[in-house]
Order: structure tokens, then C-alpha cells, then sequence
């Protein structure tokens, strides 16, 4: 959720990482509700705590690292970590989708599989030199629909109704990323630029599917 090197020189648009520093703090509002609602019952408690954390965690790096004007060794700390932390959320929204809609077998598979991926992702955003930008995004658009294998699933636990909306929460990620990927539209670049765009389309996805989540995947029996 950071811009390019090559634009690491210019001037950050006046509200780069506002619309973050917001949703972290919606996002913990949003992980205490979904908390209270489960407390007791313990596989749908920790499945959504790890959700929470991991959205909590999302938007309060992102904001730190595009509200600062850090030196370039914290700056590429912080870049690295805002970068990792989108691997650990997507996994993390796929937590309480297997832990409560899902079981046996496929469970397992989907848990081993969304967060193998994502660690390898967090690592590798760490430990390579420079992960390409389009080999970032197509990473974390591939994990992302992963869930189409599982909409006859989806469907038949909670109707079709949430999965569409899960599925609009996806499409604003990915026309998200497109944003970031070709850096446009860019309508101010001094203000409010791509960036900014990709950042509200990103939080719109995380109320789609937090909203899922909390109506229909939560109450599900």
C-alpha cells in the first residue's frame, strides 16, 4: 500500500494515509464488537481475533508509514511491513470463513493453504531485495479470489446474497490494485491522487466483508 521508488522523491499527496488512520480505528471499534459477540465460544472468538488483529494491524502500519516522514532505512521498514501485513490480512479474512462456514478436510486445506501462502508472501516481502510490483499484486489478487473454489460451499451455508457481497468486497480490491498497478486515474496529484483512490477502494472491500462476516458468517450454525 505504498508508492513506487520512483515517487518516493516527490511530495506526498496532502491526504496520503488519512483515510488509513481512520480505518484502523474503525477496525479495532469493529474487532471489539465482533469480539463481544463470540466471547465464550472459543473457535469463533479466536478465528475473528485473528481477523481483527491482522485487519487492526493492516491499516495502523499503512497509516504510520504514509503519515510519516521517516529517514530512508525506517522508511523502507515500514514500506516492507506495510507490504507483508496485506499477505497476513487476506489470510486473515479467510480465518473465520473456514473456521465457522467450513469443516473437515476442506477447512484444513483452505487454513494450510491461505496462510502458507501468505507467509511465504510476508517473508518474501521482507527478505528479497525488491518483490516487482506487478508480481505483488497479482500475488495478492490470486490469493484473494482463491474463494471462488469455495462459493458452492459459501452459497449453500449462507445463501447468495453475503457471497455477492463478499465477491464486491473482492472487486473493489482488485480494481484497487489496478489503480495502484497503472497509477491511474490520478485526479490530484498534490492532494488526492491514485494512491488515495486505491486506499478508499481497499477500505470499501474491508466493509464488505467485515460486514459479512459480522451478519451472516458469525450467527451461522
Amino acid at each position: 500500500m505504498s508508492s513506487s521508488e520512483s515517487l518516493v522523491s516527490s511530495p506526498k499527496p496532502l491526504l496520503r494515509g488519512w483515510s488509513h488512520a481512520v480505518g484502523a480505528v474503525a477496525a479495532l471499534i469493529a474487532t471489539v464488537i465482533l469480539l463481544i459477540q463470540t466471547f465464550g465460544d472459543y473457535p469463533r472468538f479466536f478465528a475473528l481475533l485473528v481477523f481483527g488483529l491482522s485487519m487492526i494491524l493492516l491499516y495502523a502500519v499503512s497509516a504510520i508509514y504514509h503519515l510519516g516522514n521517516w529517514p530512508e532505512r525506517q522508511r523502507i521498514f515500514w514500506r516492507t511491513f506495510d507490504h507483508a501485513n496485506i499477505f497476513v490480512f487476506i489470510a486473515g479474512a479467510y480465518t473465520p470463513i473456514a473456521v465457522i462456514l467450513l469443516d473437515g478436510t476442506m477447512r484444513i486445506a483452505l487454513l494450510v493453504v491461505i496462510w502458507s501462502l501468505a507467509l511465504v508472501g510476508a517473508a518474501a516481502s521482507f527478505f528479497t531485495l525488491r518483490m516487482p510490483r506487478w508480481g505483488l499484486i497479482l500475488l495478492y489478487i490470486g490469493m484473494g479470489w482463491i474463494s471462488l473454489i469455495l462459493l458452492p460451499q459459501m452459497v449453500q451455508a449462507i445463501s447468495f446474497q453475503p457471497v455477492l457481497l463478499l465477491i464486491a468486497g473482492g472487486l473493489m480490491y482488485t480494481i484497487g490494485a489496478l489503480i495502484y498497478a497503472f497509477r491511474w486515474p490520478n485526479p490530484l496529484p498534490r492532494i488526492f491522487g491514485f494512491h488515495e483512490i486505491f486506499h478508499l477502494l481497499v477500505i470499501a472491500g474491508t466493509v464488505a466483508i467485515a460486514t459479512t462476516i459480522w451478519i451472516w458468517v458469525v450467527p451461522f450454525a
